[in-house]
């Protein structure tokens, strides 16, 4: 599987996660694609008048690092939008933590954060969670 294919099916995971959590959810195709890209995020997920702007890395490392040039792009666009930046990190065979720019740590070259803290600091998806969206298989008569 292709670096792109892996991060675009983590991300189609993503938003059905979110859905299912309640939320609206919108994948913002293409995004962090070439130089003349407008910067965006991965997802965009609303509740209740509540804007969230999904960053989504499927990584296997044991750390997970964001440049600065990416996470500035990303807090301005939250700005512009009125949303709260959440990068969501799916580790394998673990599930996805979801945390903010602040639990990273800043380096010289980048935004990091290992797996211990992502696990310490990190929020769950029942976090973001009002209800979960229940559907009817039945057919309708």
């Amino acid at each position: 599987m292709t670096h792109y294919n892996k991060g675009a099916n983590a991300e189609r995971e993503l938003l059905h996660t979110l859905y299912l959590a309640g939320m609206a959810v919108c994948r913002a195709a293409g995004s962090g694609k070439g130089k003349d890209t407008i910067p965006t995020p991965d997802a965009i997920a609303l509740m209740q008048g509540k804007i969230y702007a999904f960053e989504c890395k499927a990584w296997k490392a044991d750390n997970l690092h964001i440049s600065h040039t990416q996470m500035n792009d990303l807090e301005k666009w939250c700005n512009l939008a009125g949303a709260e930046l959440v990068i969501a990190w799916k580790i394998p065979r673990q599930g996805w933590r979801f945390m903010k720019k602040e639990d990273f740590h800043v380096n010289e070259k980048s935004y990091a954060l290992n797996k211990e803290k992502a696990f310490q600091v990190g929020k769950k998806i029942e976090h973001f969670s009002v209800k979960p969206l229940t559907f009817n298989t039945e057919k309708q008569a």
